[in-house]
């Protein structure tokens, strides 16, 4: 038997065998990949070296450029209004030149009315306030008589508080005092009586005498002391409280009389108060009146351009600006940009938002002098994002700021495209590095440093950041080298070199797995999406990086049906192998068919992002 096989035989046999066929052509892909030269492993070796300097921080936007003021002139007469009279669009006009001149018959009218209205009205309050002055006379006596009655009283009461109980009282105490030295002398005269009548030296009768003496005496004092305390108890209080209720009849009758000529004053009042309204009311009315037919007549606000007012609604039934044309109130007639001073609107991301405050120094260029920087400031930021521009992204948030250009323009129309760039700060001798040296690794920032000839990579603290730079707080010196991009084989190891727990790559693979994808391609539905102006300074500042926040860098990841392992994990199964076509679709942004720095960095950022903490394509273990 001949074991000898001639090629065409081989071949034969191979077509045979269409599987067999497709899997070689996909093995010979996955090899022609890897061993193709590419410039990703040279762009990983490439390094910068740390150096201080100056370091600026500034926002780059987009936006159109307008007038600084801008006045609306609007149609003021009230109801609807007939122009006879409009200036030409186009028209440069003064402050205080005539703009617009509307029919003014019928507001001419109502001020005539108005006006005799008014002069009713005035007779009407004349008369009011002079029967209001006779009554307050009539009121005037009575109230006067009311109060001599009160003071009297009060004289009365202040009379017996201040003089006549203290005398009452004076006296009812002198008693007791007289009562009291007079027991005392009844009180010896019977001691002396008792000790000489024990001696014989006095009679019994004398004896009994003195005692009827003393008795006396304690009689008076207790007489004068009850006295005393029916003149303090009930005699003062009772002439007290006599005086003081003739005080209060007397003040209640001031009150009624008060009362009755505070209704008599108020209704007089009332009616003056209602004649007062009236006129004022047909005050306003003239007044209004007089404004609404001088609205007849609007005058330029300030030196401008004239432009006619456009509804920006297409359905509006407004008619045009023009001679004969009826208009309403509040209706937008023209417009007065003044060019002498311009500003760029431009629209902050919500990421950046905190670094942009009003008098902040800023640079404007014109798309059509894209050549001539312009010096500007920071005139006005939103409180709160801009409500239009979430239309189209519910999730997107802007806020709209303004940027007034000091410096003198040429002859520019409003409506120019521009680039305003913020100036945020300026710092002197600051490290920094390029953005794409810094990545996340384990929830950390850290930078690749060539050490002994390989990467290691270094936990940094990061600062502030512009387009191109991020400011390195600590973690590296000057002089040393960090990788421009993080090396593609980090594999499945952390910041200490030691592989991860199989039980965490199990679940990195049960929680992360990819949904199904065609061979070789990512749906565009499942890719993670590009980061919104700012989210890469979010990541710089120490948050997870967006799509990214539950997965462990490093753990394996399955590859997408029938292409190879991504960031070290074994080859997904299927028949066609990796799509490089399909790869180079994705990222080959200028379509020069190669894959140069920038495109490279931004492949291994999103395949970071999809996959974990590996950025490219690998072969397997």
């Amino acid at each position: 038997m001949n074991t000898t096989a001639s090629p065409a035989t081989w071949w034969a046999r191979l077509r045979r065998r269409p599987l067999f066929l497709a899997a070689l052509t996909a093995l010979t892909l996955v090899l022609a990949w890897l061993l193709m030269p590419s410039r990703a492993n040279t762009a990983a070796t490439e390094y910068f070296e740390v150096k201080r300097g100056d370091f600026t921080v500034s926002v780059v936007e987009g936006g159109t450029l307008t007038a600084l003021n801008e006045v609306s002139v609007r149609n003021e007469v009230e109801g609807v209004a007939r122009i006879i009279y409009i200036v030409k669009e186009g028209t440069y006009v003064k402050k205080g030149d005539l703009l617009v001149e509307l029919d003014s018959a019928q507001a001419l009218d109502q001020v005539n009315q108005q006006r005799i209205n008014v002069e009713k009205a005035s007779n009407a309050v004349i008369s009011a306030q002079l029967t209001l002055d006779i009554q307050r006379s009539q009121t005037n006596s009575d109230i006067s008589a009311a109060l001599l009655k009160l003071e009297l009283a009060k004289l009365d009461l202040d009379k017996f508080e201040r003089g006549q109980a203290y005398v009452s009282l004076l006296q009812a105490s002198n008693k007791f005092l007289q009562a009291e030295a007079q027991l005392k002398v009844s009180e010896e005269n019977y001691r002396n009586s008792t000790n000489l009548y024990a001696k014989n030296y006095e009679t019994k009768q004398k004896v009994d005498s003195d005692w009827l003496s003393l008795l006396n005496g304690y009689n008076s004092l207790i007489v004068a002391s009850n006295d005393i305390f029916l003149l303090r108890e009930f005699d003062l209080r009772k002439q007290r409280a006599q005086y003081t209720a003739a005080v209060a009849e007397a003040q209640k009758e001031l009150d009624r009389v008060l009362q009755q000529s505070e209704r008599r004053i108020a209704q007089y009042e009332a009616d003056l108060r209602t004649q007062i309204t009236t006129l004022e009311l047909n005050l306003r009315k003239l007044e209004r009146d007089e404004k609404n037919l001088a609205a007849c007549k609007i005058y330029a606000p300030q030196d401008g351009l004239v432009v006619y007012a456009i509804s920006d609604n297409r359905f509006s039934a407004e008619s045009l600006i023009e001679e004969g044309a009826t208009v309403r109130n509040r209706q937008e007639l023209i417009k007065l940009p003044n060019t002498a001073q311009m500003k760029v609107t431009v629209k902050i991301h919500e990421s950046n938002i905190n670094l942009i405050r009003a008098g902040l120094p800023a640079l404007v260029v014109l798309d059509s002098m894209p050549d001539q920087p312009f010096r500007a400031v920071v005139d006005r930021v939103a409180l709160l994002p801009d409500s239009q521009a979430r239309f189209g992204n519910p999730n997107l948030k802007v806020y709209t700021t303004e940027v007034v250009v000091t410096d003198p323009l040429p002859d520019v129309k409003p409506g120019v495209s521009a680039k305003a760039e913020i100036i945020v700060t300026n710092i002197a001798n600051a490290l920094s590095v390029p953005i794409q040296a810094v990545t996340t690794l384990r929830g950390r920032q850290v930078v690749y440093v060539l050490k002994g000839g390989k990467p290691e990579p270094r936990p940094v603290e990061v600062g502030l950041f512009n387009t191109k730079f991020v400011q390195v707080l600590s973690g590296l010196e000057p002089g040393e080298r960090v990788l421009l991009s993080p090396p593609l084989d980090t594999g499945g190891r952390d910041l200490e070199g030691s592989l991860l727990a199989e039980s965490d790559k199990a679940r990195s693979l049960a929680t992360n797995l990819p949904p199904a994808r065609v061979a070789g391609v990512v749906p565009a539905a499942t890719a993670a999406p590009p980061p919104e102006n700012g989210a890469r300074a979010r990541n710089l500042r120490g948050e997870p990086e967006r799509g990214a926040a539950a997965v462990e860098p490093g753990a394996a990841r399955p590859a997408p049906a029938g292409g190879p392992a991504l960031a070290g994990g074994p080859a997904g199964p299927g028949p066609s192998g990796f799509d490089r076509e399909a790869m180079m679709r994705e990222f080959d942004k200028n379509g020069d068919g190669e894959l140069d720095e920038e495109e490279r960095a931004a492949m291994r950022e999103t395949l970071r992002q999809r996959f974990g903490a590996g950025g490219g394509p690998g072969g397997g273990r």
